[in-house]
């Protein structure tokens, strides 16, 4: 009987320890699982949550950057009365672009026939509605629009142009030209132009009351270099022909006078309107005879000629399509530009004509005028009131000088004139930057936006002020 107690108890206790062990090992067992699913579960967390930093890491250091780029845009003034004397810098020189320009450029010519003197307007280009003053100078009809004042904006966070002088905050496409300002967003191209300490010291003058038509003008001394006169020195406006002096330097640049160019298809992409020096595919002129054809009827397919020789020049590609020409020549223009001291003023054709994108200013035009006088070739040229060219492939055609104050049978004659060029279009109104020497002294002036016979008595006016 003990023995059978005694074996019941060693059962009762083995059946205990083995219930014992199994109970211990399910709660091994599911406390393993359990931790394994509790980390497998805080690695996707974990997971999860480095995406989320990730993301708002990208998030955050976008709004630096705009932030950033905000803050780095520079402040700048439109007048020397509004600029409360602030100092900006300035933006990239630019890229400066390519375009052609606006309605009336100095385009609207009648540009002389071979073996004839042509009368020529003011040639930088016109519409079909222009008219024509006593001297024949072709104005477009659409002069109330162009008087309207283009003044700068901030069109907001947008992408810098590459190609411009001042602070552009818009791209513009290439070679857009603009043939109705009114079906065209133009001021959000225009940026807010630049007033530094420079600009500030130059105009730091006792500005005398003169009477003007032109909405913006200036006056140099051009031995020193001294502003004499201002109006509006810093508004943006457009420059029409009178961009066809940088053009010019840049070409003297690059090119000797006596180098042979043979026309191609880059004449076909002036303005249907443009003024034009009437030369043709095929024909062979020098570079003297394109300066010619730019200066005096303000020919833009002279100014086309130039310009994509230069350019497949500076490419090193003589077979460079003359879109990639014409936009490799604007960019030395800007450079060229950038070099003369210009700072709010972006070149997008090299004949002028209006196009997105493209502006510049009294004083911008004024430092070019005053680069340009002291080249002998443009000075040399540009007095000239009538001028007979036989292209080395033997056409045989004579230009008149669109610059009344050089024509001895001009009434608006000045005898003591010396130059330089005449612009017109629909957005620039009509524009002239002009010098005069009185054996002692030499003065230039610029006058933009005024009208026909306006430039004309403008710039008399203020010549003969300089002059005094």
């Amino acid at each position: 009987m003990r023995r059978k107690k005694i074996l019941g108890l060693i059962l009762f206790g083995f059946l205990v320890s083995a219930g014992l062990f199994v109970s211990v090992n399910y709660m091994i067992d599911k406390g393993t699982k359990s931790g394994i699913e509790g980390n497998q579960t805080n690695f996707t967390k974990e997971d999860v949550t480095g995406k989320d930093i990730q993301e708002n890491a990208g998030e955050e250091k976008e709004l630096a950057a705009k932030e950033k780029d905000s803050a780095n845009r520079p402040e700048v003034a439109s007048s020397p009365e509004s600029a409360g004397k602030k100092e900006t810098q300035g933006g990239s020189a630019a890229e400066d672009i390519l375009a052609d320009g606006s309605r009336i450029d100095e385009n609207a010519s009648r540009a002389g026939q071979p073996g004839q003197a042509g009368e020529t307007a003011d040639a930088d280009t016109r519409d079909s509605s222009d008219w024509v003053d006593a001297e024949g100078e072709a104005a477009n009809s659409d002069a109330s629009t162009s008087s309207t004042s283009i003044s700068s904006i901030d069109p907001g966070n947008a992408e810098g142009a590459a190609n411009t002088l001042g602070s552009a905050l818009l791209t513009a496409p290439e070679l857009q030209l603009i043939n109705d300002c009114n079906e065209v967003d133009y001021k959000a191209y225009i940026p807010e132009m630049i007033f530094d300490s420079k600009i500030e010291t130059m105009l730091d003058i006792d500005n005398p009351d003169l009477d003007l038509k032109a909405e913006a003008a200036i006056l140099f001394d051009a031995d020193t270099r001294e502003v004499l006169y201002y109006k509006n020195p810093i508004e943006a406006v457009f420059p029409a022909s009178t961009a066809k002096l940088l053009t010019c330097l840049v070409t003297l640049d690059w090119c000797k006078e006596d180098e042979e160019v043979t026309i191609g298809d880059e004449i076909t992409m002036i303005a249907s309107d443009s003024s034009k020096a009437n030369i043709k595919q095929g024909q062979v002129l020098t570079i003297q005879n394109l300066l010619e054809g730019m200066l005096l009827p303000s020919g833009n397919d002279a100014a086309y000629a130039a310009a994509a020789y230069v350019g497949r020049k500076s490419l090193k590609n003589e077979a460079a399509p003359k879109e990639e020409a014409i936009l490799a020549f604007t960019k030395l223009m800007n450079q060229k530009a950038k070099k003369i001291g210009v700072k709010n003023s972006c070149f997008k054709t090299p004949d002028g004509y209006d196009a997105l994108g493209q502006y510049t200013t009294a004083l911008d035009m004024g430092l070019i005028g005053l680069a340009a006088i002291r080249n002998e070739t443009i000075m040399d040229i540009s007095q000239k009131s009538v001028s007979r060219n036989i292209f080395a492939s033997g056409e045989d055609i004579t230009w008149e000088n669109t610059n009344s104050l050089i024509n001895r049978n001009s009434p608006r004659y000045y005898s003591k004139a010396i130059g330089l060029k005449t612009g017109t279009s629909t957005m620039a109104g009509k524009c002239l930057i002009a010098a005069a020497d009185d054996g002692e002294q030499e003065v230039l002036c610029v006058i933009m936006k005024s009208s026909s016979s306006g430039r004309f008595e403008d710039a008399t006016k203020l010549l003969k002020y300089g002059l005094e």
